[in-house]
């Protein structure tokens, strides 16, 4: 071959096109070697599992022991569902632990996101477990045949975090090569990736972004959910716990400010200000330093009156369940209950106006006088933002004159 002159390719190209785009290119000009084809099998097992665990709420277990088939969707309620194991609670019928786990009852109520990511490993091969431990190009290759009933063992958690690690690092790497330094994964201030991080990650975000309690909706199922906690996943899945912490962590946050605020001289107004400044005060002398270490104490604390205060646009609800006109979230006899923002009502007794709401309602107030102000605008939407103005308007006349 040599001595022919023909041209000699440096490696072995796979025959499989390059169908990605990214940025509306593609994201590779040559075809895939097949040396480098087992590191970016296993690269893709990691950005699937970065995707499931993320967006499903499973543990790293409950991961890394689902099967092919896993997933199915359902036309009546379009909604995606994931079955497997679960390990927590998991007994048999003399109440030991089954440390092979058990069927989940209820399935993962996820999104088409995660449906696809465990589609690709369904492709990527042939073997019953979606992240085997040995995995090579060709999917008929999954290396030293088994004889019996041997089988090829999955991921464990250790491997795993190596794999998204050669991720983050393939990715990084990528974006240096093309100029994408937008998308370049700064290191993480907490050390190195662990899989049960995924979960608390997922949790900060639905306690502290704009409908996040959404997006907990959407992400975690709605068997055995409460309301209150965002539809933050079932009893059995653990997840209330992990969110309990980071809701503690979040009122804690939210308190010192107020407080911060309150001491810099911070006008409240509404028929709820005088309980405002109470439950921030003594919530700061009771709360501030606090130490919590178990589930249970985050449970116990966040049930307390004290903290009972909650955000909403253009104002701050501090919650009497018995004086409140929105319908509650929450068992009725219940300790934990927590008011629909969506549906306040402004003759409320629970309100409150901080100058911060002021501010977010002088915004809407500016908003709405050029709506009425167009000519074309509608004159039933007229008649309504006309209202809607003079609420507000009277809401901050209060606020700022009241002092």
């Amino acid at each position: 071959m040599v001595n022919s002159g023909l041209p000699i390719a440096p490696t072995a190209w796979l025959d499989t096109p390059i169908t990605a785009q990214l940025h509306g290119r593609s994201w590779r000009d040559t075809p895939i070697s097949y040396t480098e084809a087992p590191r970016l099998a296993r690269l893709l097992s990691a950005a699937a599992a970065v995707v499931i665990l993320y967006l499903s709420g499973m543990r790293p277990g409950e991961m890394l022991n689902l099967k092919r088939g896993c997933v199915a969707y359902d036309p009546a309620t379009k909604l995606w569902e994931i079955t497997g194991q679960q390990w927590k609670g998991a007994v048999d019928g003399n109440g030991e632990k089954l440390p092979e786990g058990a069927p989940r009852s209820d399935p993962w109520t996820t999104i088409q996101v995660v449906a696809r990511a465990v589609a690709v490993m369904e492709r990527l091969h042939p073997h019953p477990i979606l992240f085997p431990s040995q995995l090579r190009a060709h999917g008929q290759n999954l290396g030293p045949r088994r004889s019996g009933r041997q089988q090829l063992k999955g991921w464990n958690t250790t491997y795993a975090a190596q794999s998204i690690e050669w991720l983050i690092a393939w990715v990084n790497d990528y974006c240096h090569q093309h100029g994408l330094h937008d998308e370049h994964i700064p290191g993480d201030p907490q050390g190195r990736i662990s899989l049960s991080r995924f979960r608390r990650t997922l949790a900060w975000h639905i306690c502290r972004r704009p409908r996040g309690l959404i997006a907990g909706a959407i992400q975690y199922g709605h068997l055995y959910t409460r309301i209150t906690l965002g539809y933050a996943g079932t009893y059995e899945s653990g997840f209330l716990d992990d969110y309990a912490f980071e809701d503690w962590l979040f009122r804690l946050e939210q308190l010192e400010e107020r407080e911060e605020r309150l001491v810099a001289g911070e006008h409240v107004s509404g028929p709820a200000a005088d309980t405002y400044r109470h439950r921030i005060h003594t919530a700061h002398t009771k709360f501030a330093g606090r130490v919590v270490t178990t589930a249970k104490q985050a449970h116990d604390l966040l049930d307390n009156p004290l903290l009972q205060i909650f955000p909403g646009r253009g104002m701050t609800c501090v919650l009497d369940p018995n004086k409140a006109l929105c319908q509650l979230f929450g068992a009725e006899n219940g300790i934990r209950r927590t008011p629909d923002k969506d549906d306040c009502r402004p003759q409320c007794q629970n309100l409150t106006f901080t100058d911060s709401n002021i501010t977010e309602l002088q915004t809407r107030a500016d908003r709405l006088k050029e709506i009425v102000a167009d000519p074309l605008a509608p004159s039933l939407r007229k008649a309504r933002d006309w209202h809607e103005l003079d609420r507000i308007e009277e809401i901050i006349r209060r606020h700022k004159y009241g002092k």
